[in-house]
């Protein structure tokens, strides 16, 4: 979070990738190119890669912001379903405490690795589906069903992973077939819903590691694994180390 103090300012500056910025308290002024955008409490701003902005804060009353880096070469896609582009960088969020907990979950995954790039998108289209909630975004009706069912399906994975969820489980939720679930994940993010699945257990079970003296037994039955073998497979897949040999590097021992 940055409190800003008054008429701190950033900028003119470039930036080679998107940032969004939530104001959490207070106002200030954005500007993109020639266009000056006045900013509250509840409103942000969308930072496009490659376009010269500036931004500072009220003298009287400084903002208090928080922001983070979007990538990734769908990040365009989902900026636009939630009615950002660069004629139109501004949004409204009438549920910041949410907001705020979904900017400070992909803030806290920000360093690179296949978990946590995948563990963003979910939360970051989370994070737009509450601004196409308040902005009243028209979308076709092909897009919007399709967003639909993917929101509610990284929904429910971030509320049961610790469970047995299967992909048919998930599939039964949405009344989907499974093949066509499959087939949403694999256009919006790249991985079937099982990898998504997978991605986001281990993304958690890398928290767990890190920040507590849990047995990776455990640590495996906490994220969803009915065994530590099965979870120490799953693991090692995707970062190339056993959960211990991770626990281990990551304390620097």
């Amino acid at each position: 979070m940055q409190d800003c103090p008054p008429s701190y300012s950033f900028g003119p500056a470039v930036r080679n990738c998107y940032l969004l910025h939530l104001c959490l308290e207070g106002e200030g002024v954005f500007y993109s190119g020639e266009e000056r955008y006045p900013i509250k409490q509840g409103q942000g701003f969308l930072i496009h890669p490659g376009k010269l902005t500036f931004y500072q804060a009220d003298s009287v009353n400084p903002w208090s912001y928080l922001w983070v880096g979007i990538g990734g070469h769908d990040a365009e896609k989902y900026l636009r379903l939630a009615g950002l582009s660069a004629r139109n960088p501004i949004f409204s969020c009438t549920q910041i405490d949410t907001a705020k907990s979904y900017i400070l979950d992909m803030m806290k995954h920000h360093a690179l690795s296949a978990a946590n790039e995948i563990y963003i998108q979910g939360i970051l289209m989370q994070f737009l589906a509450l601004l196409v909630e308040d902005a009243g975004c028209t979308v076709s009706p092909q897009q919007n069903t399709s967003s639909v069912y993917i929101n509610q399906a990284i929904s429910y994975i971030h509320k049961n992973y610790q469970n047995p969820l299967t992909v048919q489980e998930i599939a039964d939720y949405l009344s989907l077939n499974r093949s066509y679930l499959t087939e949403l994940f694999l256009k919006t993010v790249q991985l079937s819903p099982q990898q998504f699945l997978t991605r986001y257990r281990i993304t958690k079970s890398e928290e767990l590691l890190q920040s507590s003296s849990l047995s990776i037994q455990n640590i495996a039955y906490s994220c969803g694994y009915s065994s530590s073998f099965s979870f120490s497979k799953a693991f090692r897949k995707v970062n190339g180390l056993s959960p211990s040999e991770y626990r281990k590097q990551k304390r620097g021992g």
